[in-house]
């Protein structure tokens, strides 16, 4: 089966039969979508993630520095941005499907982002707006920020998370919205990608790198110089866009579908009552698919209720096969969903504590230069933006040829979630092996710095990062394949909502951990962190399990694809 086949119900096809239908003539004919778009809005991804990311990639750093705050509790201040970062996608998904569509709520997100770019640099050059600064490595009391200057910053942050969670996703949809082909819609998904990639593999070393070496106020305003770029191309290309209208919230359908399922609950579907099919007629041999078939029960028509021919209003009792199906859907895509919380938390783990265990590692790279402790993730961007060229132009291909069949949406997502999992059990290993060397050349000094490269984190991050190549566009690609049409913009979210609660249930576990064990002081030198990084391994191994059974069970909608093959034995000899 070709790839592209995998995308092949993301929307009604423009073909019949190969042929282009009078509505994509119509449509081409409007001079609207398409290639021409391309530029514009992937030149807009590339410069709102180089400005969000110029503000993310250091934000713990920021904050132990400027903010005088404790390395711990600046890693769970950055588990809970990197919450609602993520989840903000979902809010800004919802409302450009109900209300406003795409290009609304991404230019108003993007405008957030200038102004919340605007604020850092306001923080950073003017003193009065943070504490007085401290040296961390004294026993004396650092000053904390006041009422002020702590609102300030949350304000700040509200910007800047409304900014980079109202595009990140958005823009997946409102590009792949320019394409009528699903192979054309596959290939501006990966560029999407390597975009978002690129953006934030420049913020993580060269914005970091001004941050650190030549001045925040700098740093934050190249942030701002490139929010305003993205916003002044993306408003270039507005003519040239395709713009997909709501059609009212979708939602309520599908709560609909819900409630009439069981107020119908004791009817039968064996009495053949009528189906109300669509809002044109009703067929009494028309009847849903088989899955779920409790909630067929929704589109039961109780007889005497309805006049044939004559569509009821909307109704908390009655709904068309249509919902009922879009229902089933969403419900069936969901579980996919679920079955992969658990393993967000170790992308939610790592980010966190990777500036940590950076700032106690020897970062030189020569007797000049050293790398900033906010850069370091860098790498596992780096990898997954080569890896996913590599994946797309000539590992997949391969993989075609020798199994006659490309790789589904759901094998990849299983191999990068294995990816990740085999990443945390690096981590634990070399964190205690830096721990050891703390302990055999005798440092005691608060954060000391241990006689051990930073480059050594190289191997756990670039396992992330392959994990990362290999799940994040199959996510995006399943859920854009798999939702409901009414759900397009919200579908792209959901990956993002995936690591949202990944980063709530890594503060969660942080906050357990910290009140139970001593395994995480403010100096982690004294702690045992490689112990929190075998447990979340654990963790990680439970849901690859939970994942495999669910994914091995799930039947794409109108494909009937199978996932056995996720441990074929041809799979295996030839990652062997």
């Amino acid at each position: 089966m070709k790839s592209s086949q995998l995308l092949s119900d993301v929307e009604e096809s423009p073909y019949i039969n190969g042929t282009e239908s009078s509505a994509l003539r119509t449509r081409n004919h409007q001079g609207r979508g398409g290639w021409v778009t391309f530029p514009f809005i992937i030149g807009t991804v590339m410069g709102l993630s180089l400005a969000a990311g110029g503000w993310y990639a250091n934000i713990t750093v920021y904050a132990i520095q400027k903010y005088n705050v404790q390395h711990i509790s600046a890693a769970q201040i950055h588990n809970v941005v990197g919450g609602c970062v993520n989840f903000f996608p979902i809010v800004g998904a919802m409302l450009a499907d109900t209300f406003f569509g795409s290009y609304w709520v991404v230019l108003v997100a993007a405008l957030a982002s200038l102004l919340g770019g605007v604020m850092f640099t306001l923080s950073a050059a003017i003193p009065h707006l943070r504490p007085l600064s401290c040296n961390n490595r004294s026993t004396q009391v650092c000053q904390t920020p006041s009422s002020t200057q702590y609102a300030f910053l949350y304000v700040t942050l509200a910007f800047a998370i409304i900014g980079l969670g109202g595009t990140r996703f958005v823009l997946g949809t409102i590009g792949a919205d320019q394409y009528d082909r699903m192979e054309h819609q596959r290939v501006y998904f990966n560029w999407f990608i390597f975009a978002f990639e690129f953006g934030w593999v420049i913020a993580f070393t060269v914005l970091v790198y001004v941050q650190d070496n030549v001045s925040w106020t700098v740093g934050y305003g190249i942030s701002v110089a490139a929010s305003a770029f993205a916003i002044i191309l993306f408003l270039s290309g507005s003519r040239f866009y395709r713009r997909v209208m709501p059609q009212g919230s979708p939602f309520s359908s599908i709560a609909r579908v819900f409630i009439a399922s069981f107020r119908n609950a004791k009817l039968s579907m064996e009495d053949h009552e009528y189906f109300y099919e669509s809002t044109m007629s009703m067929s009494k041999g028309a009847t849903p698919s088989s899955s779920l078939r409790f909630f067929n029960k929704a589109a039961l028509v109780k007889i005497g209720n309805v006049e044939p021919q004559l569509p009821p209003k909307k109704s908390w009792s009655l709904c068309t096969v249509d919902e009922v199906e879009d229902f089933k859907k969403m419900m069936k895509a969901l579980t996919i969903w679920g079955a992969g919380l658990l393993e967000s938390t170790i992308y939610a783990v790592s980010s966190s504590l990777i500036t940590i265990q950076a700032l106690v590692m020897d970062r030189h790279l020569g007797p000049h230069f050293e790398i900033p402790a906010g850069s370091v993730f860098v790498f596992t961007l780096i990898w997954a933006s080569f890896l996913l060229t590599v994946l797309d132009r000539f590992l997949y291909p391969l993989s075609e040829k020798v199994l006659q069949r490309s790789l589904t949406p759901l094998q990849r997502i299983g191999i990068g979630y294995f990816f990740n999992m085999s990443g945390m059990v690096a981590y634990a290993i070399i964190e205690r092996k830096r721990l050891t060397l703390i302990a055999n050349n005798s440092l005691i000094e608060r954060h000391a710095v241990a006689p051990m490269s930073v480059l050594w984190l190289v191997l756990p991050l670039s396992l992330l990062g392959s994990g990362t190549a290999f799940y994040f566009p199959a996510e995006v690609e399943f859920y854009y394949q798999e939702f409901p049409k009414s759900l397009r913009t919200t579908s792209n979210a959901m990956t993002s909502l995936r690591l949202a609660v990944g980063y709530y249930l890594s503060t969660a576990i942080v906050d357990v951990v910290r009140k139970n064990t001593m395994w995480l002081p403010n100096d982690i030198n004294k702690g045992r962190v490689d112990q929190l990084y075998w447990l979340v391994s654990i963790i990680g191994a439970v849901n690859f399990v939970i994942f495999v059974i669910v994914a091995k069970l799930y039947e794409y909608n109108n494909h009937g694809i199978s996932d056995d093959l996720i441990f074929d034995s041809q799979f295996m000899d030839l990652h062997d």
